[in-house]
């Protein structure tokens, strides 16, 4: 559990709180001033640096919106940039009818936002950091087959507890449509779903997390980057399948390949040591088809990571959360009833859970 002052534990829960009423978005500024909006593009544009954004549970459509680009010149629709230093905070992905979700539009943060943290935000229609670094991306969902671009050239920004079904990096930004190299990121305890033919990642670290697609050349454009405790599925049938397409100049350690082994040309010139390979599907995860990545007792990849715990997104000295939760008070549990009892009073059951790792 996390500590965190009363002033924003009210914000918080008062945002929570307003799912029960109508959508309220919230902009905390300093350390006693609160702003309210009843729309996401109104709350953004009165986004200032070190702000903290709320965005309340329920589906926040871009679509319509309108951006004139960074000198005010284009004309891009359904899009909504945050170009400020702020922190941005759904309620999750993972809570039903409770969980934020933006759709109908590409969710952008700009050029001038180094340094911003978006957590606990399902992106159902594209999500793109672009020209900026030192960025945190954490708990978040990309879904729908729409792109998660780290574009142009910021770097050096960190996605974590990430679930990604569709990945597009090193593309073209808004500011400069030809610069697009793949960009130096890390990524930890992520679940790749699927990839494309552009993913494209150059100088990155990406540890402790699950590539769940069989595809052939997930690893083709990745170059110049270090790969460890992470697992790998070559195939869920059999178990001598090998895998060749891969980039350059890579560093493997530590990881599980399923069903097959690694199997690149010398000419590409990476590197492998204290690889598990050939492990049978059947002997990997506990419940896969329900989205559970712990490994199953037996399973050649438990305490094998290079720091003593599990290879995958249960490993580290912070696992992967079972929640999906941002790191504030959110409502775990709501019951409220509609009259009052005999003494007068109205029962209300509230609970407040948060989690800061």
């Amino acid at each position: 559990m996390k500590s965190i002052k009363f002033f924003t534990s009210v914000i918080v829960c008062l945002f929570s709180f307003s799912i029960l009423q109508a959508q309220v978005f919230v902009i905390e500024r300093g350390t006693n001033t609160s702003l309210t909006f009843d729309n996401l593009k109104a709350a953004v544009d009165a986004l200032q640096d070190n702000d903290q954004l709320y965005i309340p549970p329920g589906v926040h459509s871009l679509a319509g919106y309108k951006w004139t680009g960074y000198d005010d010149t284009q004309n891009y629709s359904d899009i909504l940039v945050v170009n400020k230093k702020v922190s941005i905070y759904g309620a999750g992905y993972n809570e039903g009818a409770n969980s934020t979700v933006i759709d109908g539009g590409t969710f952008v943060i700009g050029k001038d936002a180094d340094g911003s943290l978006i957590t606990g935000i399902w992106f159902r229609h594209g999500f793109q950091l672009d020209n900026v670094s030192n960025c945190i991306v954490n708990r978040c969902k990309i879904d729908n087959n729409y792109s998660f671009g780290l574009t142009g050239t910021g770097n050096n920004s960190i996605v974590s507890e990430c679930d990604i079904n569709y990945i597009v990096t090193g593309g073209s930004s808004y500011t400069n449509p030809n610069i697009g190299s793949g960009l130096v990121a890390t990524f930890d305890k992520c679940i790749f779903r699927s990839y494309s033919s552009s993913l494209n990642l150059n100088t990155a670290t990406i540890y402790n997390s699950v590539f769940l697609s069989t595809n052939a050349y997930a690893l083709q454009f990745i170059s110049t980057s270090s790969l460890f405790n992470n697992i790998f599925i070559i195939s869920t049938t059999v178990t001598n399948q090998a895998l060749s397409a891969f980039g350059s100049n890579n560093t493997f350690s530590h990881n599980l390949w399923i069903g097959g082994y690694p199997s690149p040309t010398a000419s590409d010139n990476n590197t492998f040591s204290n690889e598990i390979q050939r492990e049978p599907y059947a002997n990997v995860f506990v419940d896969p088809d329900n989205s559970d990545y712990h490994l199953k007792d037996g399973c050649s990849g438990k305490n094998a990571g290079s720091d003593g715990t599990d290879v995958g997104i249960y490993g580290t000295a912070f696992p992967f959360k079972e929640s999906k939760t941002p790191s504030i008070p959110y409502f775990k549990l709501k019951v409220i009833s509609p009259e009052t009892d005999s003494n007068g009073k109205l029962p209300v059951n509230i609970q407040v859970e948060a989690q800061d790792r």
